[in-house]
């Protein structure tokens, strides 16, 4: 995430993972989602929340970044004190944050997720309507510069903020798979900053230019990659 390279590793299979390990992954990935609505973030701002942990508290495991996260946000909100939470968990004393959020709002916030996990929208209105409402899909005038087939290289340009351009792929070669139409970008989303929509490709890497002889031998792996991050290989 945000561009890191320096914590990958070899990706270790699970057989059969299943969903959540535990209850408490399913309530950690449950929080977060009421968090954010509830707070009126979006993804983009909680993933660059997730990127600016400390690297002990990153490698902690998926859901315990998750976690750590959301306690950030409540924290940077106002409506918990640092340090809070750790010190309920040891049955220390502490007062509560002054900030409270209102009742209309909790429940305006448990409507939305009710009527986002229904199973059963009509299938023209959970493919065009729910991304527009609550997705990140935003129509563009302007056309796609690349087309399944075209060779591209990943540019390095430098962000010191969020990003959804992995490092290792920065300066490798690869094919436009597919065009997946255009969505907000989330290099200014995460910031709060307007930014035009971006178009976005699925781009198909062969592991070898990656990770060289590392790599499992003849395969390839398919990473999502807006324009502002392609240049023509």
């Amino acid at each position: 995430m945000g561009g890191r390279v320096e914590f990958f590793g070899p990706v270790v299979r699970e057989p059969n993972e299943p969903v959540f390990h535990t209850r408490g992954e399913g309530r950690v990935f449950g929080m977060a989602l009421f968090v954010l609505i509830l707070l009126g973030r979006n993804i983009d701002a909680f993933r660059f929340a997730m990127e600016r942990l400390p690297r002990e508290v990153y490698l902690s495991g998926y859901y315990p970044r998750w976690l750590a996260a959301v306690e950030g946000d409540l924290v940077r909100g106002g409506y918990l004190d640092p340090g809070e939470v750790d010190r309920r968990l040891a049955g220390c004393a502490s007062p509560a944050a002054t900030r409270r959020i209102c009742r209309m709002r909790v429940a305006a916030a448990s409507r939305m997720i009710s009527f986002l996990l229904r199973p059963h929208f009509p299938c023209w209105f959970a493919a065009h309507a729910l991304p527009l409402l609550v997705g990140t899909s935003r129509p563009t005038l302007r056309g796609p510069r690349f087309a399944a087939g075209d060779r591209v290289r990943v540019g390095d340009r430098r962000t010191t903020g969020h990003t959804r351009r992995p490092g290792y792929v920065v300066g490798k070669p690869g094919v436009v798979v597919a065009h997946l139409g255009s969505t907000t970008f989330p290099d200014a989303h995460a910031v709060g900053r307007h930014a035009r929509p971006q178009h976005l490709y699925t781009v198909s890497f062969q592991t070898g230019d990656l990770w060289g002889n590392r790599s499992e031998p003849a395969a390839e792996i398919r990473v999502d990659l807006y324009e502002a991050y392609l240049e023509p290989a």
